[in-house]
């Protein structure tokens, strides 16, 4: 029935334009009762400040972690300090834990990631100098998902477009993924592993 239909029912009947139906008066007294409970909690939680009778809460410490950065648009980290989630899947994974920094999902283990709300061809990845390119349409395989960032001895964000040391097209900024030198001095072994 539509509302026209109702209209016209009702002028022919004056007593149906204002009969109150019993289904109306439950859901009537129903939020009178609710409002009735809601006022009736404000007004004894403001009665309870009035006399100063507030308890002081207290809150434990809360311990923030995060890269502590040299200036406020470049980060340079290593990426094998521990992290969550340990491991990092890929270097997306492993650039969520930096401060304005996110990730798109974009299959079962990769994800692509956005800093600053860009991603994409906005976001220049570099490892040891070499643009890294994705592979597939629709970016199924991220450049992100070909590194390992345990692989790398140092990580370089520099927020924003300001340098184009590393070329154009880097509105978002350039993630840079270092192997530092290698020194041969002195006789020894090393062992690095992951699982």
């Amino acid at each position: 029935m539509s509302r026209y239909d109702c209209d016209r029912v009702a002028s022919a009947c004056p007593s149906l334009r204002f009969a109150v139906h019993p289904s109306r008066l439950r859901w009537q007294a129903a939020h009178t009762v609710l409002l009735a409970l809601l006022a009736g909690s404000a007004l004894a939680e403001h009665h309870h400040h009035q006399h100063g009778e507030l308890d002081p809460l207290l809150l434990p410490p809360r311990v923030i972690t995060s890269v502590q950065q040299d200036s406020p648009l470049t980060i340079i980290t290593n990426p094998k300090d521990a992290r969550q989630p340990i491991p990092a899947s890929d270097g997306a994974d492993y650039l969520k834990t930096i401060p304005g920094f996110s990730a798109v999902r974009g299959g079962g283990s990769n994800s692509d990631p956005v800093l600053r709300g860009m991603f994409g061809s906005r976001l220049k990845l570099l490892t040891n100098g070499g643009e890294m390119l994705g592979a597939c349409p629709s970016r199924m395989d991220t450049p992100s998902s070909y590194i390992a960032p345990q692989n790398f001895d140092q990580l370089t964000v520099i927020k924003g477009p300001q340098t184009v040391a590393w070329g154009p097209g880097s509105s978002a900024g350039t993630v840079l993924f270092d192997r530092l030198p290698e020194s041969f001095d002195e006789p020894g072994t090393r062992l690095d592993a992951t699982v």
